[in-house]
């Protein structure tokens, strides 16, 4: 489980530092876009350290602005850093200026060393040995002589010689490191490259390029060799998204310084070429790292630029001849394609016209249907209203069903009472009170009661819209109203002549009035009506189902 778990956070790792240097190479396209924004604000601020020679009558302020200009130029112009240190050399020896004399000849020495110019270089710091070198110069002179056997001995094919000046360079940075304690940065960086080179040990060379790392600012030289020393200690450790990292923080760090004289760019693509990675990208760096060789006039940078060119075009021939392989077999394809279209096509015109015929056929039937289909939900929405009316039909009928039930139920259990109270009667010989009681015609009060307002619930269920539709024939302001949510005798008069109960006396007999007040209700409402004419026929025309 511990391995999974160790193999999980190692592929997450993994994907961290690739989107890490992912980001990093677009900060390093960027910067590559905008290189000439650096060396344009390198050289105005040389212009300004150049106005201030013809101003300056004293020989020690202006060799220490010659120095200036000359540690300007020195990784940014060869031919002007040359120019300078000539120039400075120069005024030193017409001065007899010991100190700016040594110095210069560092200057140049330095010059030639990064040039190729080994030899010359060699020469010059070998004068120096005929004079006490100054103690303030001390650090430089052996520092010079330092990078002076690193150039020869990378540059050496012959391992015989390449041995003699590898031993030669580990001596004087045995000697450089002891001097550079005063200098922190100098220091760390240089006991880096002794622990890697002298002592063999990675792990404290990379401790030390780290503090270099940590300490200095990331716009300058130190900064930028220190990056690549990391580099070159995770590359040894096969960290190689490490040593990807930190290249191109060198590459980065020396176009913003600016740095002409470098091989960060050419290593960034030479990595590149080595790991299939973007191709184009690395010949874009190549390009730039060619130019700014150009730009520092350096032999040995151009000449290193232009080893990778050769295998750029090649591979860019490999990938033309790839995509041109693809193509024919795309070519090939296509013309297989075209003429199966072209059989294709012609199927599809004859099978067009067939289905153009069963298509206007299958219109016109379409059509028909369409018609049908119209008439028929007109049909069955008219048929599904009038089951609706006739379902709501049936439950009111069945409601009034209900009600003539109770009333007849109601009226039998009366006439067997009145049965059972006639034969007491007639038992105990009260004939005359017998005859009293049914000489009677009348019905009580309550018996009528019920039987209206059983009449008004049966109607109203009904016909439960009637109310509604008898007000909507009367004039505005004469409409009548339920109340206490029994009808009127009025209501209860045009209800009878809604069911078709015409005659005053038939309807007078049912709600136990005289026919002249029957007379009288209907010639009312009617008075009211905004047709009298036709007034009870509309009356009998509301609620049809």
């Amino acid at each position: 489980m511990k391995d999974i778990i160790s193999l999980i956070l190692l592929c997450m790792a993994a994907l961290s530092a690739h989107a890490d240097n992912a980001a990093l190479y677009e900060q390093l396209d960027n910067v590559v876009a905008n290189r000439a924004t650096y060396t344009k604000k390198k050289e105005s601020y040389i212009a300004q350290m150049k106005k201030a020679i013809p101003q300056t009558t004293d020989i020690n302020e202006r060799l220490r602005i010659y120095d200036g200009i000359y540690n300007e130029y020195h990784f940014l112009r060869f031919d002007s850093a040359m120019v300078y240190a000539k120039k400075g050399l120069e005024m030193a020896e017409a001065a007899h200026n010991n100190y700016y004399t040594q110095l210069f000849i560092l200057h140049k020495a330095a010059l030639f060393s990064s040039s190729g110019l080994y030899s010359e270089a060699y020469n010059l710091l070998d004068k120096l040995d005929d004079r006490p070198i100054l103690p303030d110069l001390e650090y430089e002179y052996n520092l010079t002589l330092y990078w002076l056997y690193t150039y020869w001995s990378d540059y050496t094919t012959d391992s015989e010689y390449r041995g003699i000046y590898w031993e030669k360079k580990l001596d004087y940075l045995r000697r450089t490191v002891k001097l550079a304690k005063n200098r922190p940065n100098d220091y760390n960086y240089l006991m880096g490259e002794y622990e890697m080179y002298v002592a063999g040990s990675h792990d404290k060379a990379l401790q030390y390029y780290l503090k270099v790392l940590a300490a200095e600012p990331n716009d300058t030289r130190l900064y930028s060799t220190a990056c690549f020393a990391t580099a070159c200690c995770y590359k040894y450790y096969k960290q190689y998204d490490k040593y990807e990292s930190y290249l191109i923080r060198t590459a980065i760090t020396d176009i913003i310084t600016p740095v002409k004289e470098n091989l960060s760019l050419y290593t960034v693509a030479d990595w590149l070429f080595s790991n299939d990675g973007d191709i184009k990208r690395a010949e874009n760096y190549v390009s730039v790292s060619i130019e700014d060789a150009k730009f520092y006039n350096n032999r040995l940078r151009i000449i290193s630029s232009t080893d990778k060119l050769p295998e750029i075009v090649a591979r860019f021939k490999d990938k033309l001849n790839a995509k041109n392989e693809k193509l024919r077999w795309a070519l090939g394809a296509g013309v297989f394609l075209f003429l199966a279209l072209i059989i294709a096509a012609g199927l599809i015109v004859r099978q067009n016209g067939l289905l153009n015929k069963r298509r206007k056929q299958i219109v016109r039937q379409n059509d028909m249907l369409v018609g049908l289909n119209g008439e028929l939900s007109v049909l069955n929405g008219q048929l599904r209203q009038r089951n609706e009316n006739l379902v709501d039909v049936n439950q009111h009928r069945e409601n009034l069903a209900k009600l003539y039930i109770d009333l007849c139920s109601k009226y039998i259990d009366r006439l067997n009472n009145y049965q059972k109270f006639v034969v007491r009667k007639i038992k105990v010989n009260q004939i005359n009170d017998l005859l009293s009681t049914t000489s009677s015609s009348r019905l009580t009060e309550a018996d009528a009661a019920t039987f209206l307002n059983g009449f008004d619930k049966a109607f109203l269920d009904l016909y439960p819209t009637f109310i509604e539709g008898l007000n909507e024939l009367l004039l505005p302001g004469n409409e009548v109203k339920l109340k206490d949510g029994n009808m009127s005798t009025e209501l209860r008069i045009f209800a009878l002549i809604r069911l078709g109960v015409k005659d005053s006396s038939e309807i007078a007999n049912l709600l136990f009035c005289t026919p002249r007040t029957i007379y009288n209700y209907r010639s009312a409402l009617k008075a009211k009506a905004k047709d009298r004419e036709s007034f009870e026929d509309d009356v009998r025309k509301l609620c049809m189902v």
